[in-house]
């Protein structure tokens, strides 16, 4: 099974990505490590994450407070968005209504 990225979900990890880099050297490239160990368990079992809504799933990060929110369709998996699980209730529904 493949997957792709919304752009805006690519803007979210080059994000999170530069942040963890601004905090320690290298951090940011575990941050993406983590994101790619992810999407990995997502690909091996698309429906064992949470459900959080009729077509979107959440699976969480390992290390960090973050999760990837997908999609499944025939062609794979389709990241809609990589989730700072800190931020607020009314900027996580904000930044995903472009989804």
């Amino acid at each position: 099974m493949k997957y792709r990225m919304l752009s805006a979900a690519a803007e979210d990890l080059a994000s999170a990505i530069a942040f963890y880099d601004e905090q320690s050297s290298g951090l940011g490239l575990r941050f993406l490590d983590e994101f790619e160990f992810a999407v990995q368990r997502v690909l091996n079992c698309p429906d064992a994450w949470t459900r959080v809504s009729p077509n979107q799933r959440r699976c969480l990060f390992r290390r960090f407070p973050f999760a990837t929110l997908y999609t499944c369709d025939e062609q794979g998996v389709l990241i809609t968005a990589v989730m700072d699980l800190r931020a607020g209730p009314e900027v996580v529904r904000e930044k995903h209504r472009r989804v």
